[in-house]
């Protein structure tokens, strides 16, 4: 008896906890809307070139089939990666580094309402943390961090940011 009181416990809290989620139902649109158009504004028009390294659109499909908390913790995961990428050397870009700075100030703040959604312990795939990686390695530091390089990333990081838009439409459709 004690074990399942436990459990209907920890079940309450994970509910109370993506119910109390406010900010996914009402800000995160607002949010990556803001952060899609900086995107577009610091830099010019998108590059047509072919990023070399493949889109992870397996784990993307995945996790669209996912429960809410993953989703969520995905959401956040990805946006602490797309932080990460951009903390390298930037020298080379000719981007506007007041949207740049905002850009960043506005995934911060994403990713740190998520965290306040899901459990601290949760962790998404090593896929993801692989596939960035090997984003910075084979685009990145492979060209120098030169100015074309930083546009191809521009490109995927749009990319992502338009897949976790409809993952959190359906993350706020499910809470409702």
């Amino acid at each position: 008896m004690h074990m399942w009181n436990l459990f209907a416990f920890t079940l309450l809290c994970s509910v109370q906890s993506l119910s109390g989620c406010l900010w996914i139902q009402h800000g995160f649109r607002l949010a990556s809307g803001e952060s899609l158009s900086l995107l577009d504004q610091m830099g010019g028009d998108f590059t047509e070139d072919h990023v070399p390294v493949p889109f992870p659109n397996p784990l993307y499909r995945r996790v669209s089939k996912a429960q809410v908390e993953d989703k969520i913790t995905f959401l956040s995961e990805t946006s602490d990666q797309i932080i990460k990428l951009f903390n390298g050397n930037l020298d080379a870009v000719a981007w506007n580094k007041q949207k740049l700075d905002h850009f960043l100030a506005v995934l911060d703040r994403q990713s740190r309402e998520l965290k306040t959604c899901v459990p601290s312990s949760r962790k998404y795939e090593k896929r993801l943390t692989r596939y960035f990686s090997k984003l910075k390695k084979d685009v990145l530091k492979q060209r120098n961090f030169d100015s074309p390089s930083w546009e191809l990333v521009r490109k995927e990081v749009r990319r992502h940011l338009q897949r976790l838009d409809l993952i959190s439409a359906s993350v706020k459709k499910e809470m409702k």
